[in-house]
């Protein structure tokens, strides 16, 4: 076989290669796609026996015990059934956790991917949430919401303590 011979074998086995490699790509795809979908039917349905909120792995369906929820900006205003794939296609691509909460003031139930900080990292968490423009970080545990004030970067206020009364993240 000479050279130019061997040339050209070798670029179509490289080119059927590359077009198996696309159509598989898009059969995967399409299987993401309904996968992200009943995905989104059971963080749904999840939701709506949680009707004062939860954080939940969504590559376990568990709910974590411990460690302080945090979302991402990305999906903040997120609502309706409709916007969940966006959550959950950022959460598997982020962190692996979806929250979800009822905002009283507008009675709407959001959607959030979110990132779970060690409990201990209370700082870290506080500048994780100014980062992602979020009013609040919540500590699994306790069931504690600490408010993100504009406090110095070390403190915040807790949803619990007497007013005016500011717990330091170390």
């Amino acid at each position: 076989m000479n050279r130019k011979t061997y040339l050209t074998s070798f670029l179509a086995i490289l080119t059927a290669c590359s077009m198996l490699l696309a159509f598989s790509s898009c059969k995967n795809r399409d299987t993401v796609i309904t996968d992200v979908e009943s995905l989104a039917d059971s963080i749904w349905t999840f939701s709506m026996s949680h009707p004062d909120g939860f954080t939940l792995d969504i590559r376990t369906m568990t709910e974590p015990t411990e460690g302080i929820a945090v979302s991402y900006a990305e999906t903040q205003g997120s609502y309706s059934r409709e916007q969940l794939p966006k959550v959950i296609v950022h959460a598997l691509s982020h962190d692996g956790y979806v929250g979800g909460w009822l905002d009283t003031e507008d009675s709407l139930y959001y959607f959030d991917s979110s990132r779970l900080i060690p409990e201990d990292s209370l700082e870290a968490a506080i500048r994780f949430g100014r980062e992602n423009e979020q009013y609040a970080v919540y500590i699994i545990s306790t069931g504690t919401t600490v408010e993100i004030d504009e406090q110095p970067d070390d403190a915040c206020f807790l949803e619990n303590q007497p007013e005016g009364q500011f717990v330091r993240g170390h």
